[in-house]
C-alpha cells in the first residue's frame, strides 16, 4: 500500500516504457497465453505455459531510435529484458557550441513467476531499471501482478493485470521519478483458425483507452493480424488523409512445427512509423 501511495504521489519517469516492442500479440497483452510473452505481458500467463519458450524481437522505432526485447520461460517461471537505444546526440552548451557527442541507453530486466490457487492463474513479477544519458544515470525498482482466468468449453480468456508499480531509487539529478503503471482489463474468444480481443487500458500518462484486435489463419502456417488502440489517436494532425488509422497495428506471421515469425507495422504519420519483428521458438 506504501508503494502505490508513492507512485500516485510521484512524477512519472521512465516513458520508454509505455512502448511495445514485441510483434506477435500487436498490442493485444493481457489475456493470451502459452506464446512465450506472458513474462512481459502478464506474469499470470505463465500458470498456463508449457515447455520452454525462447523470444526475441526488434523495434524500429521513431526519430532513428530502436527497441529490443528477449525472453524466456520454462514452465511457470520467465524473464523478459526490453532494451532501448536513442541513438547518438550532440552535445551543445546554452551558445548553441558543440563538445562532442552522447548517447541514450534504457533497460528493464524482470523475473515472474506464475502459479494456479483453484481455478484461477496468478502471477508477480519483479523488475529493475536503468537509464543511462551522457554520464548521468538512474535506477528504479518495480512489481507486475496478475490473473487470468480460461473458460475452456467457450474457449474464452480473460486477463487482469497491473504493471509497471514502481518507483525510481536513484535519480538522474535530485528527484526521483515513478514508473508508468499500467492497468489492464481484456479478454480473448479463440476460434478454429484465430482469435479476437478487446482490452481495457488506464496508463498513468493518459486516460482511459480501448484496444481491440485478433489475429486469423488464412492458411495452416500463414496469419494475418491487426489491432486499434484509441491511445493513439493523438497523432491525427490532419496533414494526411489516412489520419484515421492513426492506432492500427497491422502484420502476419509465419509458423513452421516450432518456430515462428512475426511482422508489424505501425503507422505514426508525421512522426514515421514503427516497424516490428518478433521471432519465438518453443512450444
Amino acid at each position: 500500500m506504501l508503494l502505490l501511495i508513492t507512485v500516485l504521489l510521484s512524477v512519472t519517469g521512465f516513458e520508454y516504457m509505455t512502448v511495445d516492442p514485441v510483434a506477435h500479440r500487436v498490442g493485444m497483452g493481457s489475456a493470451l497465453v502459452g506464446d512465450g510473452y506472458s513474462a512481459f505481458y502478464n506474469p499470470a500467463g505463465l500458470a498456463y505455459t508449457v515447455g520452454l519458450h525462447y523470444s526475441a524481437s526488434y523495434l524500429n522505432y521513431i526519430a532513428g531510435t530502436h527497441f529490443g526485447f528477449l525472453g524466456y520461460e520454462r514452465g511457470q517461471t520467465g524473464v523478459a529484458v526490453r532494451y532501448f537505444n536513442g541513438g547518438t546526440m550532440k552535445k551543445t552548451d546554452e551558445f548553441g557550441n558543440e563538445f562532442g557527442t552522447f548517447g541514450v541507453h534504457f533497460i528493464d530486466i524482470g523475473v515472474a513467476r506464475g502459479f494456479h490457487y483453484k481455478d484461477v492463474g496468478f502471477g508477480f513479477g519483479i523488475k529493475g531499471v536503468y537509464e543511462n544519458i551522457d554520464t548521468l544515470y538512474c535506477l528504479g525498482l518495480g512489481v507486475d501482478v496478475g490473473a487470468l482466468y480460461v473458460f475452456e468449453e467457450p474457449e474464452i480468456q480473460v486477463g487482469l493485470t497491473v504493471k509497471n508499480v514502481g518507483i525510481g531509487v536513484k535519480a538522474f539529478i535530485d528527484e526521483n521519478e515513478a514508473l508508468p503503471y499500467e492497468l489492464i482489463l481484456g479478454g480473448i474468444k479463440r476460434f478454429p483458425n484465430g482469435w479476437f480481443g478487446v482490452d481495457f487500458v488506464k496508463p498513468a500518462l493518459m486516460g482511459i483507452g480501448l484496444k481491440v484486435g485478433g489475429a486469423y489463419a488464412v492458411i495452416s502456417n500463414f496469419e494475418v493480424k491487426a489491432s486499434y488502440t484509441s491511445l493513439l489517436s493523438s497523432l491525427q494532425t490532419g496533414s494526411s488523409g489516412l489520419d484515421f488509422l492513426a492506432g492500427l497495428t497491422a502484420g502476419c506471421a509465419v509458423h513452421t512445427n516450432r518456430l515462428t515469425i512475426n511482422y508489424t507495422y505501425s503507422p505514426y504519420f508525421d512522426l514515421g512509423g514503427g516497424h516490428r519483428v518478433s521471432v519465438h521458438l518453443g512450444g
